[in-house]
């Protein structure tokens, strides 16, 4: 079995300007606690891959353990935030989001039903060829819970509030790609801090 980790990044900084904010302050304290904390539980970072989302809040939540490992961060667009629907500005994105949380996956474009399909993919791929017991996946709110809703079968956008830096555990069956849930990652009690 093949255990996979998807870490929610750290606070990062809102702006309806900004398709790729980083980290806030507490978000970079954040990620620090966060590599003290993955080095408690794997120590040296022994059978561990590191991967993450493009987006600049994910790699630089990632970055304290990848530097305390000395381990390379590997970087996959399958773990990238949803795609908002074509036509939506990014100073709305905020408020379809909003929108959105309160929907099911059966209201995806066909874009972001591509990615979905992407996403469950990568995941269902992890084990193969890996000589990694465990994979860290840092990544985002959305992407947690299409993983969570899917795993279950239930079309709920909505899963659970997975707080900054939460560790949602999976595991894997390397030879049917078969996704389980093991445990659901810390939950946060605000709502509208998702990005």
């Amino acid at each position: 079995m093949h255990q996979i980790v998807l870490i929610r990044h750290g606070e990062a900084a809102k702006s309806p300007t900004d398709g790729d904010p980083g980290l806030t302050g507490l978000g970079r304290q954040q990620a620090v606690e966060l590599a003290q904390e993955l080095q408690r539980q794997y120590p040296d970072g022994s059978g561990v891959r590191l991967i993450s989302s493009p987006k600049a809040r994910a790699r630089q939540t990632a970055m304290p353990v990848s530097r305390l490992w000395r381990k390379p961060l590997i970087e996959r667009d399958d773990f990238i935030e949803i795609p908002s629907p074509q036509g939506i500005p990014l100073a709305e994105r905020g408020n379809w989001i909003q929108t959105f949380l309160d929907s099911d996956w059966g209201n995806l474009t066909s874009e972001q039903a591509l990615w979905r399909t992407g996403l469950m993919r990568a995941l269902s791929g992890l084990g193969k060829d890996s000589a990694a017991k465990t994979t860290l996946v840092f990544c985002h709110f959305l992407v947690i819970n299409a993983v969570v809703a899917a795993i279950r079968k239930d079309e709920r956008v909505t899963q659970f509030l997975a707080d900054y830096t939460s560790q949602t555990r999976l595991n894997l069956d390397p030879d049917s790609g078969a996704l389980s849930i093991e445990a659901l990652g810390r939950e946060r009690t605000d709502r509208n801090q998702i990005r």
